[in-house]
């Protein structure tokens, strides 16, 4: 990090951002170098709903640092879409692993599970996030069907 005067702070140069205090977050934004802002886009995608990125979101809401504040907005947006989209992923591994290990066709499994094919082709190739209940019918259809039984009840 350059050397930023803290007005009213004593703060290591060293300290992570995650310790900084809301002022020396609105500071660096304020007055900082594209160093600075590294340091802070780099903890706002470790941690993209975290102290960090809220107090970037709320500061940079004033629009006060136009091409900074789009920036930061930018970076907080793709880390958060990038959680999602790895969580949807890790949804759509498991959904596939499965069915592919009832050996059912995709219409048969989501048949079996109450939905439709298309459907479940959405979950598997991470278009849709599927909510609990339907991950509890989609398990409880591979329960079924690695039981030997097609009937649910």
């Amino acid at each position: 990090m350059t050397t930023i005067s803290f007005r009213n702070l004593d703060l290591d140069p060293s300290t992570p951002p995650s310790a900084w205090p809301a002022e020396a977050i609105q500071t660096v934004i304020e007055r900082g170098s594209l160093t600075d802002w590294r340091v802070l886009a780099s903890e706002i995608r470790r941690s993209p709903w975290g102290r960090v990125a809220r107090v970037v979101e709320q500061v940079t809401s004033w629009g006060e640092n136009p091409g900074v504040d789009d920036v930061l907005a930018r970076v907080a947006s793709a880390a958060r879409q990038d959680v999602v989209d790895r969580g949807r992923q890790r949804w759509a591994d498991h959904l596939r692993k499965l069915r592919t290990a009832t050996g059912l066709s995709m219409r048969a499994f989501a048949a079996l599970a109450g939905t439709s094919a298309s459907r479940l082709s959405d979950y598997e190739n991470a278009r849709v996030a599927p909510t609990t209940d339907v991950v509890t019918r989609l398990e409880h259809a591979a329960d079924i069907a690695a039981s030997g039984s097609s009937d649910p009840v």
